[in-house]
């Protein structure tokens, strides 16, 4: 008698089932995986225009100013003051993270890179997970978790 090789359906319906209770753990933590980089993502993406505002405003040896558009979907635009011309925009209004605020916060870095403008902590959050980045006096810049003044 010849014997014929291959899997039981017993067998086959336990393999899916592990498999099924495999991904169904996994899928939670991959989903909030997802949120943290797209938040990261985007943190250090207004860190980098902060850092190209900052050097624009040593270059030239004029201020430059940031203006951003607060709220969920957030958009900022980097501004020659006294011109009408923009150096580099950056629109994420078509996005779910929020940038906290209201209306447009303008940050202004002097010719010498220094901050000369009053806000300093801007926090962006998604889905429960917050980033936040810190514009010193001196125009050090700095992005870490968590929420401004906490």
């Amino acid at each position: 008698m010849r014997r014929i090789k291959g899997f039981t359906l017993v067998e086959m319906m336990v393999t899916i089932a592990v498999l099924a209770i495999i991904i169904g753990i996994a899928t939670p933590s991959f989903v909030d995986m997802m949120r943290q980089n797209t938040l990261r993502s985007q943190a250090n993406e207004l860190l980098g225009l902060m850092h190209y505002a900052r050097s624009e405003a040593i270059k030239r040896r004029v201020n430059v100013t940031v203006n951003l558009t607060t709220g969920t979907g957030w958009k900022a635009e980097v501004i020659q003051p006294g011109t009408t011309t923009v150096l580099r925009t950056v629109d994420k209004s078509s996005t779910s993270v929020s940038l906290t605020g209201s209306g447009t916060i303008a940050v202004v870095f002097d010719l010498r890179g220094r901050r000369i403008s009053a806000d300093n902590c801007f926090q962006l959050s998604y889905s429960n997970n917050d980033r936040q980045l810190t514009v010193e006096t001196g125009g050090s810049l700095k992005v870490a978790s968590g929420t401004c003044g906490g």
